[in-house]
């Protein structure tokens, strides 16, 4: 648990000093061992090196300062110790796959990589896509029931007609399932529902949500692999506490596919979300 410690206590410096010169005499007198001996033990439990990891966690961090401030790229690619703009662009790009201008447009798709925290199991080594939406003010009309499953208000919609009846009237079937939370006992208030800009329909329920700022993360794979539930995890133990962005309203799931005879799901993750205030200093 010494080594578990130390290795967590590394991460720690290199998250704090991802802006400036990382100290590889630092990191040996923290890891109590010499700095090859670490950078070896580091690939050998992660199949990361080092400074890989640096690498992907200084372009998550620029990529967030792109996004959310008016800085100029050069100013944040030298931030980030790149002594070039050029440099900074292929690396940026290498890691997103756009160029630091294009990150600044609308809906653009962006790869995330956490700290890495070292316990009994490993976070963070694999990259999660996401992408940011700003989107306008939007209505959603369906079916809002309180069960102990998300998935028991789809087994509802289905099994009393609702499903068909929605399909009927608006002429498209339920594709959103909204997540408005949790009570005390574990049931879960969820929403299946569909994308409506006309008068509410008497029979459904509806709601609007503001135009505002959104994560957008993909789940595609298999059901029984409980893929859709996976990347929920790792939103909620990794990107969004790592971030600095907090659920701002309920989430939504946008089902693409849901086909349980080929044991496959295409699910889009759409999350509201606002900064999250600053510490008191």
């Amino acid at each position: 648990m010494d080594w578990i410690l130390r290795v967590n206590q590394v991460m720690d410096y290199v998250e704090e000093h991802l802006c400036d010169l990382i100290d590889e005499q630092e990191i040996s007198r923290i890891a109590a061992c010499s700095f090859p001996l670490f950078q070896g033990a580091f690939t050998q439990m992660t199949e990361l090196p080092l400074s890989e990891y640096i690498r992907r966690r200084k372009l998550s961090c620029a990529a967030y300062d792109i996004q959310n401030t008016d800085e100029k790229i050069i100013d944040i690619a030298m931030r980030y110790g790149y002594a070039s703009a050029d440099a900074f662009t292929v690396a940026f790009k290498r890691l997103h796959g756009v160029s630091p201008m294009q990150a600044r447009g609308p809906g653009v798709k962006l790869a995330f990589y956490g700290r890495l925290r070292f316990t009994l199991a490993m976070e963070g080594v694999d990259k999660m896509d996401y992408t940011v939406m700003v989107k306008p003010g939007f209505k959603v009309i369906g079916i809002r029931r309180v069960t102990s499953s998300g998935g028991g208000t789809w087994e509802v919609v289905h099994s009393d007609g609702s499903h068909e009846a929605i399909q009927q009237r608006c002429g498209r079937p339920l594709d959103l399932g909204l997540c408005f939370g949790f009570d005390e006992t574990g049931s879960n208030d969820y929403m299946c529902a569909i994308e409506w800009e006309q008068e509410d329909v008497p029979g459904f329920e509806s709601y609007i949500y503001p135009e505002g700022t959104w994560l957008k993360f993909e789940a595609n794979g298999s059901i029984s692999g409980h893929t859709l539930g996976n990347v929920w995890k790792r939103i909620n133990t990794e990107f969004l506490p790592q971030s600095k962005y907090e659920k701002s309203g309920p989430t939504i799931e946008k089902y693409a596919a849901w086909d349980e005879a080929s044991d496959r799901c295409k699910v889009e993750i759409w999350i509201p979300v606002r900064l999250k205030p600053k510490p008191r200093s």
